[in-house]
């Protein structure tokens, strides 16, 4: 090889060489590029995770303090104030959370055959707050704006969470029979039947507020709606049993109880009347079923031995949309007691 020819090969060794570091530098460049934009990507996609729990943490306070002033003040008003109070003190993407008043919506939530509870916007008695918290371009707060978004052609990110908080707020009348026909063990079983009851919602989340109404020949309330149990067992005890059976007038001063609770709006309301024998004086008391069905009041009846008006009292559970159980002793008397406790606290959750 003459020095022409080696001049030449080193001129086209040295051109490759410099092609090869030019396309090594272009892809180094463009890996570069690539390896910036997954980066900012990453960064991106961890803010909007971030937010997303930020948003729906805010949103569970919010329904939760509003579902709680609800439940203490029956107010709509108070409530919604209560939950954007909550959502504020939480922030989102480093700012407090502000949710509108149409944000929030009041319902009530229950049980389906599914066995989920799911909540219906303005169905009464109301137990549910609902809080749609958000973070877009509508909402008081706006979305939330992306650190790298003009890279990737998204320069805001709207993220949003529902919550519904539900509380049981609820009032029960007992009406219990002290006829003559009570007299002596079954009284006694009566009794011990009502600390059974007593005891089984003592040992539940909820507090409701109780009454005592008892009949024979005329009505008493003798005790009214109270969240201190204790007095209707004391008071039981003293009662004394004679007269005749007034199944009507008993339902009556419990439904009188009843009226004098808090807005009917946001209580669930309950009678457990019980008799051992066959209403045989004042009004039918089929009707007195039928208006507390009216006012939205689940009766249950209990029948307790074998003179107990079984037919009727069964008639006066399904008008009131509540269930007839029959007790043959003391025993069984204090298991149905037992058993209508633990329905009264079924806790609803969405």
């Amino acid at each position: 090889m003459n020095l022409s020819q080696s001049n030449r090969s080193l001129f086209f060794a040295a051109r490759q060489a410099k092609r090869r570091r030019g396309a090594m530098m272009l892809l180094i460049l463009v890996l570069m590029i690539g390896f910036m934009v997954t980066v900012a990507f990453s960064v991106d996609v961890a803010q909007m995770h971030l937010t997303r729990t930020e948003v729906r943490t805010a949103t569970d306070a919010a329904a939760k303090a509003a579902a709680s002033e609800l439940a203490r003040t029956q107010d709509l008003t108070q409530a919604i104030d209560r939950g954007k109070e909550l959502a504020f003190e939480n922030t989102v993407n480093g700012e407090p959370l502000i949710v509108a008043t149409s944000d929030f919506a009041f319902g009530r939530s229950e049980l389906q055959n599914s066995g989920r509870f799911v909540f219906q916007q303005s169905q009464t008695p109301i137990n549910s707050v609902r809080v749609n918290g958000r973070r877009t371009a509508g909402s008081p707060s706006g979305p939330v704006p992306l650190f790298f978004g003009s890279i990737l052609g998204v320069d805001t990110f709207e993220p949003q969470s529902t919550a519904a908080a539900t509380f049981i707020e609820r009032v029960v009348a007992l009406v219990i029979d002290r006829s003559g026909s009570m007299h002596g063990q079954r009284y006694l079983d009566l009794v011990s039947a009502i600390q059974v009851f007593v005891d089984t919602l003592a040992e539940t989340p909820v507090d409701e507020r109780v009454s005592l109404a008892s009949y024979s020949s005329s009505a008493t309330r003798d005790v009214e709606l109270t969240t201190n149990l204790r007095k209707l067992v004391r008071k039981a005890s003293k009662l004394h049993t004679s007269g005749s059976t007034s199944i009507s007038r008993g339902m009556n001063a419990g439904e009188a109880q009843l009226r004098s609770g808090r807005d009917t709006q946001f209580v669930e309301q309950t009678m457990i009347v019980m008799t051992d024998g066959r209403h045989n004086s004042g009004p039918n008391p089929l009707e007195s079923a039928t208006s507390l069905a009216d006012r939205n009041v689940t009766i249950h009846a209990i029948t307790f031995g074998f003179g107990a008006d079984q037919s009727r009292m069964r008639q006066i559970a399904t008008i009131g949309g509540g269930k007839h159980f029959h007790a043959n002793n003391g025993e069984q008397l204090r298991e149905i007691y037992r058993e209508i406790a633990l329905t009264l606290n079924t806790i609803m959750t969405e």
